[in-house]
Formats: structure tokens, sequence, C-alpha cells
């Protein structure tokens, strides 16, 4: 792991566990086992290492999609991987899942860094795109939407996985569906 690999991984632990707000870079360095000078010779503040880290993050989520498709597969079981896979990644990477929570909620999530280059925004896009141009998905809906809404149940999912699972039962859940339900919402109708 490169210094920045490792000042960044320190930096997402500790948002995780303090938020931006409670992560000077002072804490950083001592957690990433790196003079603080080093940090700067990366970063050129902290505001500089959190955009980084969400672009880190995004690449993150990119490779693990990457992983869990199979073009060769029928569209739909590749849905089902996407949305699963992302699901259990969420649920193993649990400082990845809260620091997107906290940035998307932040002004660090401004309209320059959304309408900025995004792989994770460009992977999602061209997925959803395919479905459509295919003639799976419904035809008329923005790829960007059925982003936003697929994304959005997998997060919800995982949030009642993380926040409920305890106080609900497992046979009364299967958060599973939630996959199914959307698929259905968002397949092609005809």
């Amino acid at each position: 792991m490169s210094k920045k690999e490792q000042i960044l991984a320190a930096t997402l632990e500790l948002i995780g566990d303090h938020g931006f707000h409670g992560c000077p870079m002072s804490m950083v360095a001592k957690n990433s086992k790196v003079a603080a000078g080093t940090i700067y010779h990366h970063f050129e503040n902290k505001d500089d290492l959190i955009l980084e880290l969400y672009y880190y993050v995004n690449q993150k989520l990119v490779d693990v999609a990457e992983k869990g498709d199979d073009p060769d597969k029928e569209f739909k079981s590749r849905f089902m991987d996407f949305w699963h896979n992302l699901k259990s990644f969420y649920l193993k990477e649990r400082s990845i899942h809260g620091f997107i929570e906290q940035f998307m909620n932040s002004p660090y999530n401004s309209e320059e860094v959304q309408m900025g280059e995004n792989k994770w925004h460009e992977w999602l896009n061209d997925f959803f795109t395919e479905g459509i141009e295919c003639g799976v998905l419904r035809s008329g809906v923005k790829p960007a939407i059925l982003a936003i809404l697929v994304h959005g149940s997998v997060v919800s999912s995982v949030k009642v996985s993380l926040n409920h699972g305890k106080k609900v039962h497992r046979d009364q859940l299967d958060l599973g569906e939630i996959a199914e339900i959307v698929w259905d919402g968002i397949r092609h109708q005809g």
C-alpha cells in the first residue's frame, strides 16, 4: 500500500468514527503512520484530502461492480448480481457506506463535484444504458434516474440491515425481496 493509500484508508476509518469535523490532519498523520509533511505532499489541505477520498471510494465501488459483472449473463441476472454484491460490499465495508452517506449530505457534495468526472457515475450510466438499449429496462427513463433509484434501494437495505437487523427476526424480513421489487419497477413491461 502506498503512502497515499495509507493516508486515504486511515482518513476513511477516522471519518467513520469521528465525522468530517472530528478528523484533524494531525490525527490522520498519527493513524496513517506518516509524517504530517507527507500528507501535505499528497494533499493540499483537508478539503483536498476529503475530495480525493471521495474519488478513491468511487473507484472501489467501480471495482466491486466490474468484478461482479458478467456481460455474458442475461441482464436480469447481472442486475441481481450487481444489487446483492453492492449490498454485501457496503455491509462489509461499513466505513465506505458511512463515508458516502456523510459526503452526500455535506457541503463537499457540490454541483462541481457531481458534474465532474466520476467513474462510479459513468459505470452506473453505462450499465443502465445497456439495459435500456437492449430492451430489458424501461425506455424513456434516463439511466441516471435508474441509478439513483437502484442505488437508493441498496443503501436503504443496508441501513435496515445495520440498524434494525437485530430487532427484526430474520424470518420476518427478507431484504432480498427489495431487489426483485425494484427489478419489477424498472424492467421493460412490454
